[in-house]
């Protein structure tokens, strides 16, 4: 079997980082190659070609186009009309790419990249498969693109029992939707732990140390975790709130959002933003827990990282969290953008030893029994080998 994975990389997130981890792995198995439109995401590409993956960049010398300007209609239709002879070429591009390698099978993690695969009729005769690596509310599939994707796509892979459901109940056919639990490299994680930090983390050494590594953006809820520590301070403790991550596009009114707030609650000295940081198993490493805050998530890969290293985690019940975090046994849910209940949860880890012990012994059993890398695999083979037949290609 020879599998193909194209899609529209453009930041070394959680999406990227397990799209590349799979492809390793399946990589042993059957023969991969990546097609990469742009090849602008140097961690990514290197990743895959260090592991002895062949990838495709089909446009070098270009860059992913942000649209933008989504308050103004006009505009947006006018960058869109003038970037129509970019994606045609690089659709050409594609084309080429794929005759040349002959996949039994076309593999891809988003919207952006199905739409382009979906694009005329030059690849129909391919098996179209798409990890759902976030979890969308059914609604999210009732557009032009999703009535698309339920026709098109002869598999669809939910990194969450949540994910399934929300598949489900938006329409798609139950027999092509197959659960395949999210993973995390465990060794390269636990590799990763142990290397010198990249950069000092301030405040090193005040308690409770909080890490909250996600993306800068309002869904996951750094907002929350700000308020948290604020209610912790008035408590009398000096706690310090490492924000790990990013923010991508252009918009980056969160960002001044999250610092006007940092501000105005007057924790300059105890709220630290780390931009985005390869390191985040060292700091893991480095804090007394790790909390996820998020609105909603596909998984929540820094959920297993902390369970794997050791470290409590405290996250909210949404999407794939709820597979990997059973409250009170390996972890503690928090309603969200309740950060009254996460300051209180972060006193109670910090004040009783044993509970956080409990956790942690817990945590470590559930991510090495039920989400290891080489269960991932299996059942991505497993899902791929249905769909999977060999093609003749003119």
């Amino acid at each position: 079997m020879k599998i193909v994975f194209f899609d529209f990389i453009i930041h070394y997130g959680g999406g990227p980082q397990l799209a590349a981890d799979t492809m390793l792995r399946l990589s042993k198995h059957h023969e991969v190659e990546v097609i990469d439109p742009y090849g602008q995401c140097e961690p990514y590409i290197q990743k895959l070609q260090g592991g002895g993956i062949k990838v495709h960049v089909l446009m070098p010398e270009s860059r992913f186009v942000f649209l933008g300007n989504s308050q103004n209609p006009l505009k947006r239709y006018w960058q869109w009309f003038r970037t129509v002879p970019h994606y045609l070429r690089l659709h050409r591009c594609l084309q080429k790419v794929v005759r040349q390698v002959r996949p039994d099978v076309i593999w891809t993690n988003t919207k952006t990249g199905f739409k382009f695969l979906s694009v005329g009729r030059s690849l129909r005769h391919i098996p179209l498969a798409m990890e759902i690596i976030g979890c969308h509310p059914a609604s999210y599939f009732n557009d032009s693109i999703g009535q698309k994707m339920k026709k098109r796509l002869s598999l669809v892979m939910a990194i969450s029992t949540e994910t399934s459901r929300q598949l489900k109940a938006s329409g798609f056919n139950p027999d092509k939707i197959h659960i395949v639990f999210d993973t995390i490299d465990f060794d390269e994680t636990i590799r990763r732990s142990s290397l010198p930090l990249e950069a000092p983390l301030p405040c090193l050494g005040k308690h409770p140390a909080i890490l909250v590594p996600a993306t800068l953006i309002p869904k996951k809820g750094q907002d929350t975790a700000i308020k948290a520590v604020a209610r912790l301070k008035q408590a009398g403790l000096d706690p310090v709130l490492w924000l790990a991550g990013d923010v991508v596009g252009l918009d980056n009114s969160y960002e001044l959002y999250l610092k006007a707030l940092v501000d105005q609650m007057k924790l300059n000295d105890n709220v630290f933003f780390l931009g985005w940081r390869h390191d985040v198993p060292a700091i893991i490493m480095n804090a007394d827990m790790v909390v996820l805050p998020t609105h909603e998530e596909g998984f929540g890969h820094v959920i297993l990282e902390s369970m794997l290293l050791k470290r409590p985690a405290l996250a909210t019940p949404v999407g794939g969290i709820k597979d990997s975090i059973y409250h009170g046994l390996n972890g503690l849910l928090f309603p969200v953008q309740d950060d009254e209940r996460l300051a209180e949860q972060i006193v109670q880890i910090q004040n009783d030893p044993s509970l956080a012990r409990r956790m942690i012994e817990n945590g470590f059993k559930t991510v090495t029994e039920r989400f290891t890398p080489q269960a991932h695999t299996e059942r991505c083979l497993e899902s791929l080998k249905k769909i999977a037949v060999g093609k003749t290609y003119k």
